[in-house]
């Protein structure tokens, strides 16, 4: 017995002493990441080309901290690599060379990401919308005792250029731009030569300026990006990554509708929360109820039409947690959003109007574990003062709940004309729940190999896994690609 026991705890001690951990991660910067001697960077400069319709041009260069030990990169698939500077190939990966700190990698690679909603992003004769995932590197590395190393990417356009490169998205082509300065942030519009915008450019900023102020939970940039995509790319939006600064939306889509999608896909930028795949219909389910709560607050749509939005009989009886049975992707963006009223409308009531929806996401976004069913109704309950977990499991489940809309019509303190500074937010939450985006536990010293790719599926998923001494880390992020059905 001894003997078992002794071999059980060398084991044990071997495991936690080894210096090597495990991980498989996205291309995606760790959320709260400063970038630095930590970082891991490499920015994709993009370059037509003329000769190659439905192809660019892109020259990786990557910098890698002193701590990484070993990097090796693999292009996207379809690429071809034209040159390698500071990288020697091995198989299907490039390696970085010896101690070089900066290597280029020059590939073709082509562009056209369609879902199933339609083509998103296309390269033509006149001008090129992409999104980052369709050029990003997958990456492996090694690090010896210090920060554990982020992956942190950025898009540039090559020299002669003419364009606009967000963080997760990019044009080139003939353009004009509009912004709106909003307490001292930027909204820019990106307007193609090739487009026809439907909404007028104004009421497109004012629609998300209005929103901008009156949304307290998640991460508030100080530059949105809205790339407006020609109209004959697929109708509705496209938002890259959750959380970050940049959305895609079709030139035709308009302001004064329930499913305004420029204010839609300016909710997906604050949302940072994780979700497990039974909570996956929260990230539309909740920028929908919110898109169609923003737009009648700011005058846009009449109480008629935000009614018959957020009380819809489509999908009711669906189980929002089995994604796996639904018929296409259109119970999260209706039963979720009907699902989102009624607990709304139910805090108001429980607090006599001091606590909102928006006050459950920020502190889903504050926490560092995926939202599970379990998760959720207990931050619902937490932030009602009052146990509501039986309520929003069958609401999640069973057949949609009733909204009381008498709790939800009174949204804003006006109700007609465009937002403005003098306006307040639609959510009165008290400041101790108006929350910004969680950021990292912070760095840990450690040694380890770790792995960095871009998610190309719709529903992709990353997860790093490491063990650093004594502690194993686990970690667990989601790209969503966002979209009206």
């Amino acid at each position: 017995m001894r003997t078992q026991l002794l071999t059980g705890l060398v084991c044990l001690l071997l495991v936690c002493a080894s210096p090597v951990a495990l991980g498989v991660g996205s291309g995606l910067p760790e959320r709260g990441s400063a970038g630095g001697d930590s970082s891991i960077g490499v920015e994709y400069a993009i370059d037509r080309e003329p000769n190659q319709t439905g192809h660019v041009r892109v020259t990786a260069t990557i910098d890698r901290p002193r701590h990484v030990t070993g990097l090796s990169v693999r292009t996207p698939a379809e690429a071809t690599v034209h040159r390698a500077d500071g990288l020697q190939s091995n198989g299907d990966r490039w390696r970085l060379s010896g101690a070089a700190r900066t290597a280029r990698l020059t590939y073709t690679v082509p562009v056209g990401l369609s879902t199933a909603f339609g083509r998103r992003t296309a390269d033509t004769h006149n001008w090129t919308l992409l999104a980052r995932q369709e050029v990003s590197l997958r990456a492996r590395w090694r690090w010896h005792v210090g920060p554990r190393p982020t992956w942190n990417e950025s898009l540039a356009l090559a020299p002669g250029q003419s364009g606009v490169a967000g963080r997760t998205a990019a044009y080139i082509g003939p353009h004009g731009t509009e912004t709106k300065t909003v307490d001292g942030d930027r909204i820019t519009l990106i307007v193609p030569a090739a487009s026809e915008l439907r909404p007028d450019r104004d009421a497109i900023l004012d629609s998300i300026s209005h929103a901008k102020r009156a949304s307290t939970a998640g991460r508030d940039h100080d530059h949105i990006r809205v790339f407006v995509a020609p109209n004959e790319l697929a109708s509705g939006g496209y938002a890259p990554s959750n959380g970050e600064p940049d959305v895609i939306v079709n030139a035709g889509e308009p302001v004064r509708s329930p499913v305004n999608v420029w204010v839609h896909e300016y909710r997906h930028t604050r949302q940072t929360f994780e979700a497990t795949p039974e909570m996956v219909w929260l990230e539309e389910g909740s920028a929908d109820y919110h898109t169609a709560a923003l737009t009648y607050a700011a005058g846009d749509i009449g109480q008629d039409r935000f009614r018959d939005r957020v009380t819809t009989e489509r999908y009711e009886t669906a189980d929002l947690t089995r994604p796996d049975n639904w018929d296409g992707p259109g119970p999260q963006y209706h039963k979720g959003t009907r699902v989102v009223a009624a607990i709304d409308a139910r805090l108001r009531q429980t607090t006599d109007g001091r606590r909102t929806f928006e006050a459950v996401l920020g502190r889903l976004m504050q926490q560092d574990d995926r939202v599970t069913l379990a998760l959720f109704a207990e931050t619902v309950s937490a932030v009602a003062g009052t146990d509501l977990d039986a309520f929003v499991r069958r609401a999640v489940t069973g057949d949609a709940p009733s909204v009381p809309m008498d709790a939800l019509i009174d949204l804003s303190p006006r109700r007609s004309g465009s937002a403005d500074t003098t306006e307040r937010p639609m959510n009165a939450a008290p400041a101790l729940e108006r929350a910004t985006a969680a950021t990292s536990a912070g760095d840990r010293s450690g040694a380890g190999v770790g792995t960095a790719r871009p998610v190309t599926d719709r529903h992709g998923e990353w997860t790093v896994l490491g063990t650093l001494g004594m502690l194993t880390v686990v970690l667990v992020s989601r790209q969503r690609r966002l979209e009206r059905p």
